[in-house]
């Protein structure tokens, strides 16, 4: 579109909808990606074809770039209509797909760019190697990947590379994590994920005593790296994502004009880089991150292994802390020292010194005093975390971001006639009009008329900035200026949407692998995803998780967090070994620590019912699973049986 040099930089945000999706561009986004109407890995956040193609025009205006997400696992009964729903996705005008089953290779797809989803597990050069040797044109990357490991894979490799940079952080190696469907039958592969990593588990050793109870302890904190985007740049990331679609208008504005503004000081620092998309963002607010939903924020790994990144008392929003409480009465309380003003409508996370978490919205504040809807938990001494701002969220809601395309008009009079002319970043239109306009009485104050009027192009995406007039201008009715004005950029937006040229994506193709299983870990649901792999020369491919009836043994998810780390157990640092188990709702996992690699594993080992034996901390009796819907049945001798509920598989679509 425009005269760019250098590298293209992207900042990726979230679309839930048309709506969303053009309030992401209008706040610095230069693109974003939008579930397909279905086989989205976020059921609750399809979007209708209309929705996509009215996005899609929308974006290219400023070459701005919409992916649509189809990066659920495919049964076989559904391969025909997601073949189509690619060549309708094309049609509408997608610039990529982001995928994760290898199905697509065996499909007669349009020449669209296709990108592997973090759901494809891109954890390591080899993965991403074999990734960009079978036709992807992007790789998404793990979230929980190292700066250095970020580099080994751009070293190794040459294809585009997309990372993650804020919001909420799946603690499982994306694509690889189990959990959900093992424990209610809802796949995270297919778009369903019940998050029970957000859950309370209990924290059990061998011997059958408690270590923690009740804590939410594979719930990690959201991830920003808004500090880290120079590194980032210069480690070859090219697309820097937000998380959230299925997050809040004031969310969006947010944290996008947060992470442009951030990504421009980045580049500005540094020489051949440039943004992929147009335009010019007024927002006028100061945006802050932590006034909107975040549960934290944390750099993840992407520095130091040895974080603690978990939010063990919630896995709900904390927002940022106001102040620890002086005082405590019945519907009120009083801050120490210094504090934020809170306002009615408020709402209010409080972490007592014991650790224990409580909620409660403001009334009103007067005085020293803070008058709440519960005083439940409010004690000295408890810190006070505002996680709803209300006087920010109602600003953020009011506010219309806009972005506009710096445009120079010229209009020239010549032999009874004039052209008007338009530019905007290297698009040219031109509008001949024949009109014969009687001479003007005062020549001056018609030129000034016809420049005033031809400046307002409020409602359109363009910005006049400059207008040159050549040749006497004659006397022209403002409504007649007004309507050149208008034919001129409408032709100019028409023109832009048709200079906009999508990039073309090659077809995927089978790679030679040398052999080897396939595990259940690379998520093989129907018969062309199986054929894939054969021809790549896996000499065995399981089953995906999602066909199979018994669960027992399998790795729920493998992790980089560290429970053992986290509360203080580290073996490397004196921790104490044995084995230990998570607990939940009936269902038991077992924790395997890789300290080599510091990872962790974490495998449905079966279900359990809690012995009646009044003494805190015994873990009881296991039962033979059966099907969930089965009353417990007699004990076993204190061993988890392993035999669990078999799942039909989810017939819904993404």
């Amino acid at each position: 579109m425009t005269d760019k040099s250098g590298i293209s930089l992207e900042l990726l945000a979230p679309a839930r909808d048309y709506k969303h999706g053009k309030t992401a561009i209008d706040s610095g986004a230069d693109a974003v990606y939008i579930g397909a109407p279905a086989f989205g890995a976020r059921a609750a956040a399809s979007a209708s074809l209309d929705d996509i193609a009215g996005l899609c025009r929308y974006a290219h205006i400023f070459g701005a770039r919409v992916h649509v997400a189809m990066n659920t696992l495919l049964y076989d009964d559904e391969l025909s209509r997601a073949e189509r729903m690619a060549r309708q996705l094309w049609e509408a005008g997608a610039d990529a797909l982001i995928i994760q089953d290898m199905a697509f290779t065996m499909m007669n797809l349009p020449p669209i760019e296709l990108h592997a989803s973090t759901q494809t597990a891109a954890l390591t050069p080899e993965r991403v190697r074999f990734l960009e040797r079978a036709g992807f044109s992007r790789v998404i990357l793990e979230r929980g990947l190292s700066l250095e490991e970020i580099k080994a894979i751009r070293a190794a490799t040459s294809v585009e590379l997309e990372c993650f940079v804020h919001g909420a952080v799946c603690v499982c190696h994306s694509g690889q994590c189990y959990m959900s469907h093992i424990v209610s039958g809802r796949s995270g592969n297919r778009g369903e994920c019940s998050q029970p990593c957000r859950s309370t588990f209990d924290l059990t050793d061998e011997e059958g005593r408690t270590i923690e109870r009740g804590g939410h302890l594979l719930s990690v904190a959201d991830m920003s790296l808004a500090d880290s985007l120079g590194e980032l740049i210069d480690a070859g990331i090219t697309s820097f994502k937000i998380e959230g679609r299925l997050k809040d208008e004031a969310y969006l504005k947010n944290s996008v004009v947060h992470l442009s503004r951030r990504l421009d000081e980045a580049i500005a620092s540094r020489r051949g880089f440039t943004r992929s998309s147009s335009g010019c963002v007024r927002a006028d607010f100061e945006p802050d991150p932590a006034r909107t939903f975040s549960r934290g924020f944390t750099d993840y790994y992407l520095h130091d292994t040895s974080n603690r990144v978990a939010t063990v008392s919630t896995a709900k929003s904390t927002g940022r802390l106001v102040g620890s409480v002086a005082t405590a009465g019945d519907a009120f309380f009083t801050f120490k020292g210094a504090h934020d003003r809170l306002v009615p409508g408020d709402g209010l996370l409080i972490v007592s010194p014991d650790g224990a978490i409580a909620g409660t919205g403001v009334n009103r504040h007067e005085g020293d005093r803070v008058y709440v809807r519960s005083s439940d938990g409010i004690v000295p001494g408890a810190s006070v975390f505002r996680n709803f701002d209300k006087a920010f969220v109602d600003r953020l809601n009011a506010l219309r971001p806009s972005r506009t395309i710096d445009t120079v008009i010229k209009v020239s009079f010549s032999d009874g006639s004039l052209t008007a002319e338009a530019e905007a970043g290297g698009v040219c239109v031109a509008v001949r009009d024949e009109t014969s306009y009687p001479r003007a009485d005062n020549i001056k104050r018609a030129e000034e008329v016809l420049v005033s009027q031809m400046r307002k192009s409020g409602g359109s995406p363009f910005a006049v900035t400059d207008v040159s007039v050549e040749g006497v201008v004659p006397f022209m009715p403002v409504s007649a200026v007004n309507g050149l004005r208008r034919r001129l950029l409408d032709m100019l937006l028409e023109e832009r949407i048709a200079c906009y040229r999508r990039p073309a994506g090659a077809p995927l193709v089978p790679v030679e692998s040398g052999g080897g299983k396939a595990d259940y870990r690379y998520n093989v649901v129907n018969a062309w995803s199986r054929r894939f792999y054969e021809l790549c020369g896996f000499t065995e491919i399981e089953q995906g998780v999602e066909l199979r009836d018994d669960f027992v043994g399998i790795e729920a998810m493998r992790t980089r967090y560290c429970i053992r780390r986290e509360l203080g157990m580290c073996l490397r640092e004196g921790g104490r070994g044995g084995r230990l188990y998570l607990d939940n709702n009936g269902n038991r996992f077992l924790l395997d620590f890789d300290c080599a690699r510091c990872m962790m594993g974490v495998t449905y080992v079966g279900r359990y019912r809690e012995a009646r034996t009044g003494k805190s901390g015994d873990r009881g009796e296991a039962y033979r699973g059966g099907t969930r819907r089965d009353k417990p049945q007699r004990a076993v001798g204190g061993r988890y049986d392993g035999r669990t509920a078999s799942h039909r598989k989810t017939k819904r679509n993404g």
